[in-house]
């Protein structure tokens, strides 16, 4: 209920009829009824003029606890919810919300997994490594130098025969990881993925083509095959050779058996399709499809090459290849083959 301010305007004395005050004598009992006057008429409504300009201030005065509300009150109109600020993104529905919240601890669930995955490789491999390693510098001991010139192994055959009788010859190529010994069976596949200790190794052996006559260096061509190691190891080498300034460092590459050692000068290293089935011919036979045919063929696809190469092709005889996986990128569809030609023979005791 509004409590209005009291509001002074004329003093009650000047108001006829407000206030009376006894005659002086009169007795104290009051006025007989003869002398109350009349009662004075209603008092005329005041004008416009006449009222009071000043405006009573209003104050809501809250009703006390519990006490009912002397006028109806209304339920307040629910708040509009707010509008999304301009230009900025609305936010999702909670559910889209929530399937976006579990496909991304899906992707990183995953994507952990998959460095563990990684990481587990990696270590695998290198462990490979290291046993391979470990393995063949061990043979080692079984090819010592000579320690005159280019250090060429004299290999102890007899020896390495008892570590496995596929053993065939060794391959050596100074000022480089390439020494070790080369084996050969019946296939182009137990060797892949096989020591010289016959030991599983994703790092395998080098060997020679199946159709080969042993010990080698008997055909036209002899091919011999490892694998491109990560590490630098086995023939990695000879892919580096694809590139001129690699190819350059490479002087001799001696194959040596228990008859023989040879020494082999590079005449080119070409890039050649997996299916290149010439790179492991072992004689040329049919007419038009020499010795000197294939080697001209491959000139053509050669990256890199000595300088006299065309020169020494017309005179070669027989040749030596060395042949691994190109480029770093797997699967390796392309093949790299240093072909070299045998320059010295020197038969052993």
């Amino acid at each position: 209920m509004p409590r209005f301010r009291k509001i002074d305007s004329e003093p009650a004395d000047s108001q006829p009829g407000r206030h009376f005050s006894p005659k002086p004598g009169a007795p104290a009992a009051g006025p007989t009824a003869s002398q109350v006057p009349p009662a004075p008429a209603a008092a005329p409504q005041a004008t416009q003029a006449q009222r009071p300009v000043s405006v009573p201030r209003v104050r809501p005065v809250q009703p006390a606890y519990g006490a009912a509300a002397t006028e109806p009150r209304t339920a307040p109109a629910p708040a509009p919810a707010p509008a999304p600020a301009a230009g900025g993104p609305s936010k999702p529905p909670k559910k889209k919300r929530r399937a976006r919240d579990i496909v991304s601890t899906v992707l990183i669930i995953v994507g952990i997994l998959l460095l563990v995955a990684a990481a587990g490789i990696y270590i695998h491999a290198q462990l490979g490594y290291q046993e391979a390693q470990a393995s063949y510098k061990e043979l080692e001991q079984y090819a010592v130098a000579d320690g005159t010139g280019d250090n060429i192994p004299q290999v102890n055959f007899d020896e390495l025969a008892k570590i496995n009788p596929d053993v065939v010859g060794w391959v050596y190529v100074p000022n480089t990881p390439i020494n070790y010994p080369v084996v050969q069976t019946d296939n182009n596949d137990t060797y892949l993925y096989k020591l010289f200790d016959l030991s599983g190794n994703g790092s395998g052996s080098i060997f020679m083509d199946m159709d080969d006559t042993a010990p080698g260096m008997v055909d036209q061509q002899t091919t011999i095959y490892g694998h491109h190691m990560y590490d630098g190891t086995m023939f990695k080498y000879i892919d580096d050779t694809l590139k001129q300034e690699a190819f350059d460092t490479v002087k001799t590459v001696y194959y040596i058996t228990r008859e023989a050692t040879y020494k082999c000068t590079p005449l080119y290293t070409m890039q050649v399709q997996d299916t290149y089935n010439d790179a492991r011919v072992p004689n040329f036979t049919e007419e038009g499809h020499t010795l000197q045919d294939y080697l001209k063929d491959g000139l053509t696809q050669a990256k890199a090459k000595a300088a006299d190469a065309e020169q020494r092709i017309d005179s070669a005889e027989k040749v030596f290849t060395l042949v691994t996986c190109a480029g770093e990128i797997i699967p390796r569809t392309t093949r790299a083959g240093m072909v070299c030609t045998i320059d010295e023979v020197t038969p052993r005791a």
